[in-house]
This record gives C-alpha cells, structure tokens and sequence, in this order.
C-alpha cells in the first residue's frame, strides 16, 4: 500500500489510524505550500514544507506553545485557519500599541498587542508600567495570559488550564513576589488585564495545546472501564472536535477555494491577503477487488503573512478491512487518462467502435486492418 504516483506537485503521504469504533481507516494527507502577492492571487512555491508527523512546539514540548500541529488527524469536522507570525507595525516603525486583525471571508477575530510591561508598586498598589515600543511582537500564546503559580509549592502548582504557556497568571503568589512581573503582550480589546489577581481569556492565532481546557474536554473519557475493556482504542465519547487546534473563533465551514483571508499589522505591508485556490484533489484508493474515489477536503490553513506564504493541508480517507494485502495502491491528484483504440475489436471481419465520433476519427486516420 504506497502513493503509487503523486501529480499535485505539493507533499503527500498516508497512514493508517483506527477511529472510535477500532475500525481502521487509510489516510491520506496532501499538503501544498504556496507564495501570494499583494492582490491575494497564490501561486504553488518553488519549495515545499514537509508534513508535519507530530506536534512542532516553539521550545520546550512540555512547556512551550505549538507551532505546527500535527498534520494527521483522522478527520476534522470544520476548517480552521492558524497564524505562524508577527504583529509588525506598518512601514517599520515602531508602536507601543497595535491592533491585529485575522478576516476569513469577512469574519474577523481582533487582538490588541501590547508592548513589554511590568507590574510596578506604588502607593495605591500594582499599576503596569508603560509599554516598551516595539518593531515585531510573537503572536504566540506565551504572550497571551497564562501559565502557572508554584507559589505553594510542587506539589500544590496553580495552573490556568486554558493556556499553560502564557504569563500573567498570579493568583496565590503574595504582592511583594509580584513587583517586577510581566503583563501579557496579547489582550482581548475589550477584556485587558487591570488586576494582579485578574483572570482574562488568554487570546492567541496559533494552535492551543492538546492538554488545554479548550480541546481536552473533547478527547473523551479514560477512566477504568476504558482501561479495562477499550484501551489502546478511543473511548466511546471520543469527539471529533478534539481535532480542531485553534480557538473556535477559528472554525469554518469547509473550504471550496475562493475565500479570502486577509491579515492585518502582521507584516510590513500593512494588509497580507489570500484568496484560497480552486483546486481538484482526487484521490483514488485501489484494492484488488474494488476502486474507491475520493474527493479530499480542504480543511486546514496555516498563514505566514511575515513571509506572504501559507501551508494549505487536503484530507481524505476510506475504511479498510483486516486484509491490508487487498490494498494495492494509491493514486493522488489528477490521472492522465489511459489512451484507448476507437476500436474496440472485430466481429466477422468487421471493426467495431465506441460510437460514431470514435468511427470518423478513425476513418479520417485512415485505419484500416
């Protein structure tokens, strides 16, 4: 069972994964890296990223955000778009303060960005000191609210589920521990934190850890009976929406081709479009008794408008029996079709064609036996 031939000039590959009920499902996965220009128009790059296998953290996997998820769910039941980048003031300057916008076919998602501040101590209590201006802030969720609070001890950590990579999360540790500690740089507009003990809804474009309260409550339950009666598989309340990596304000229907993406102070230019391309993906699985063909979907954005470039991921797969050596080949993209005779053969001397066209055509050739 191999990629037998690939026409799509981007990366694709295939596994197989079992779903809930323990049935095991052949998936492949085409993922196209393209350029965009100014009016939005993208082109396949010259050089493509590879699949991604498992989850690409930023540092430390235990402790830093993802980067890149991995491309091989089984299935997701919406689109999503990530950003990889930067909020960058426009022209070069600098700012203290700036507004980034992501747009998916006019439904935007809004963050204000903040420059590096710090809890400072006055009389009246903690204030936060002015922002330092900046030329390119992360957007990552290490700069949006989060984190932990070992200020009890080990064994005792405070932890704000949501987000455990950021920072500004100080809910036991006492006031004279605080002085000195850094706000976060991504706020919601409307939601910023005013308060050392505030807890605020963490904000971010990237991809939110599979542990984190927003997608583990999708992931099921694993408790004895599971242990006892389905483990390795996926327990019964397994929801497919554990698949989505971003935040839900993230989420769309599925992709046809022609939406625009457009991305606000997140490069020089101070707006970076996309307008999705139109593309065919067939994929066409053949087993020694049968073929099946799939359309694969679209379901998957990841933007770099720092680099005016975005990683489009296609998905398809179909369910396989216990016999792997019925599985022969797959085929990927669009098949040249097969060369085929106008005649199909020859009864009492006589040609016979597929219908009058394929006739003409091989009379105007001058064909004879």
């Amino acid at each position: 069972m191999i990629i037998s031939t690939n026409t799509t000039g981007m990366e694709a590959n295939r596994t197989i994964i079992a779903d809930k009920e323990a049935r095991d499902h052949c998936l492949v996965v085409v993922k196209g890296t393209f350029d965009t220009d100014p009016h939005g128009h993208m082109k396949l790059a010259r050089e493509q990223a590879p699949l991604v296998y498992a989850d690409d953290h930023y540092g430390d996997p235990e402790t830093s955000s993802i980067r890149y998820g991995s491309d091989f769910p089984l299935y997701k039941p919406y689109a999503e778009v990530s950003v990889v980048g930067f909020a960058v003031p426009p022209n070069g300057q600098k700012a203290t303060r700036l507004g980034v916008r992501l747009e998916v076919e006019g439904k935007a998602k809004d963050i204000s960005v903040v420059g590096d501040r710090r809890w400072a101590r006055t009389g009246m209590g903690f204030v936060a000191s002015d922002p330092v201006p900046f030329r390119e802030m992360p957007l990552t969720y290490e700069r949006a609210f989060g984190g932990t609070d070992d200020t009890k001890g080990k064994m005792n950590v405070a932890v704000e589920h949501r987000n455990l990579a950021g920072v500004g999360f100080n809910p036991h540790r006492p006031r004279s521990a605080v002085d000195g500690l850094p706000l976060p740089n991504l706020e919601h507009p409307k939601d910023p934190l005013t308060s050392v003990r505030d807890r605020v809804e963490p904000v971010g474009l990237g991809v939110l850890g599979r542990h984190w309260k927003q997608r583990v409550g999708f992931a099921g339950t694993y408790d004895q009976k599971w242990l006892d009666e389905i483990c390795p598989f996926l327990p019964a309340d397994f929801d497919s929406r554990y698949c989505m990596g971003t935040a839900q304000d993230q989420w769309f229907p599925f992709f046809k081709g022609g939406e625009l993406i457009r991305c606000v102070h997140m490069a020089i230019e101070p707006v970076v479009q996309y307008r999705l391309p139109t593309i065919s993906m067939p994929i066409r699985f053949v087993f020694v008794d049968r073929t099946i063909n799939k359309q694969a979907v679209l379901d998957t954005v990841v933007v770099e408008p720092h680099a005016h470039r975005a990683l489009l991921t296609w998905r398809a797969s179909v369910p396989i029996g216990k016999k792997l050596n019925r599985f022969f080949k797959i085929l990927v993209g669009e098949q040249p079709r097969p060369k085929q005779d106008a005649c199909i053969g020859w009864r009492n001397g006589k040609p016979h064609f597929r219908g009058l066209a394929a006739t003409l055509d091989w009379l105007r050739k001058g064909r004879r036996r």
